[in-house]
């Protein structure tokens, strides 16, 4: 039998092991392979129930008495999984979110994908179209929720593990999900492989194979876009475009998915990056192509990219600052901050952004529209309704921590007044 890789010892982190345990065959090998490996961590088993069909229950508990029989302790969690296009992808997304809700810093969760899973993965995503990173497969180690996900039995054939079964006289429970020819996984190992197999012997050694070899591609093209990001960025949530315009249009998708890599997002969908570089090739300058997916938003504007992390604008919002103090501000603004002023200017309010906002700057000599200001400032457009506005009755004397009137500037002539605007959002390149 093969060995587990990686082993116990070369786990990361230090908190508990959590095998996600459904008593089918794959799971029930993992956790009694468990035993024979000098584990010093604690061992706990983790069941989701998705209730998708009547005796789901049943198998539930029959996992519980599979996990106690093993020695461990198993934890069942109902979930819900809403409809949608794909069953299948809904409840992958349910199962890993009750996951992380279980797990805790530091835990390493165990599932027992094989070397038939990765196989299978990999025809599914060329016949997606996926990119190296995703040809490479199913990864061994990973980040996940507060701590890591592994994958030890990678090395493992579905005969590997059968075999395992019947040498320890282990009867594992039946899925009938995993009969269903209508979920593509099931399709490609049940109808596909067959044939395949039948005429190219060796396919899923060269399949694998190709796969180990497109995550060395991945790997590699991930140091050359970080090389790439490193010389555009001007900012985590701005870089140029100016030299990068002249790069292949591959090269840019595959820094823009670095890039938001590195800002904690999930790329955005591989055609999406398609169709937005194709806009960034047949649009001027001065136009302002958008990118939108489920985790932020990257535009062109003045011949930079821009990648907006923040919400939208939490609406019409107003608050009353008193005695000057801290104040925070909705939607993930941020807070204010004004010290080192003993009577602070009162009544005093902060509020969102209306039509018409116009400010007279200390030392200017008429009043200026906000937007005017801020323009200026190269303040990019979606970022200029973020600007908290403060008053002073209904005066407007004040926006973020930059432009401020004669009024305001003069409470913060004492040499320790102070006033700050903290906020994760990138205020102008």
């Amino acid at each position: 039998m093969p060995e587990l890789n990686p082993p116990p010892w070369q786990w990361p982190a230090g908190g508990r092991v959590i095998v996600a345990f459904s008593g089918g065959p794959d799971s029930l090998c993992l956790l009694n392979r468990l035993r024979t490996e000098d584990c010093s961590r604690p061992i706990t088993c983790l069941h989701i129930d998705h209730g998708l069909d009547e005796a789901s229950g049943d198998r539930a508990r029959a996992a519980s008495r599979l996990a106690s029989e093993a020695g461990n302790k198993c934890h069942v969690v109902r979930v819900d999984v809403p409809s949608a296009d794909s069953p299948e992808a809904s409840a992958r997304r349910a199962r890993y979110d009750a996951i992380k809700t279980f797990m805790q810093a530091g835990d390493v969760v165990l599932t027992a994908h094989h070397a038939d899973d990765q196989v299978e993965t990999v025809l599914m995503r060329l016949l997606r179209g996926a990119a190296p990173s995703g040809l490479g497969g199913i990864p061994r180690q990973r980040r996940f929720g507060p701590g890591w996900l592994v994958r030890p039995l990678l090395d493992w054939t579905r005969a590997d593990i059968e075999h395992f079964l019947r040498a320890h006289d282990l009867s594992a429970l039946h899925d009938p999900a995993n009969d269903s020819p209508a979920i593509d996984r099931n399709y490609i190992g049940q109808q596909l492989m067959p044939i395949i197999r039948k005429r190219w012997p060796g396919a899923d050694r060269a399949v694998l194979r190709s796969g180990r070899l497109c995550h060395g591609a991945a790997e590699t093209l991930a140091e050359l876009a970080a090389e790439d990001l490193d010389r555009q960025a001007v900012s985590p949530t701005c870089i140029r475009l100016t030299d990068a315009r002249q790069w292949n249009p591959f090269r840019l998708g595959e820094m823009l998915r670095h890039w938001c890599h590195r800002e904690g997002l999930a790329a955005p969908p591989g055609r999406r990056i398609e169709t937005f570089l194709q806009q960034l090739d047949r649009t001027s300058a001065d136009r302002q192509p958008v990118m939108a997916w489920d985790e932020g938003i990257i535009r062109q504007w003045r011949g930079r990219l821009w990648l907006q992390i923040l919400p939208e604008p939490p609406g019409k919002w107003s608050l009353e600052w008193r005695h000057g103090r801290t104040l925070e501000l909705p939607g993930d603004i941020g807070c204010l901050e004004l010290s080192g002023i003993d009577h602070p200017p009162t009544p005093l309010t902060v509020r969102s952004a209306q039509p018409g906002d116009k400010l007279r700057p200390a030392g200017q000599a008429h009043h200026r529209p906000v937007t005017q200001l801020l323009a200026e400032r190269d303040i990019p457009p979606w970022q200029r309704e973020h600007w908290p506005r403060i008053c002073l009755g209904d005066r407007l004397v004040g926006v973020g921590d930059v432009w401020r009137s004669e009024e305001l500037e003069s409470w913060l002539t004492a040499p320790t007044g102070r006033m700050k605007w903290l906020t994760s959002m990138y205020r102008g390149c």
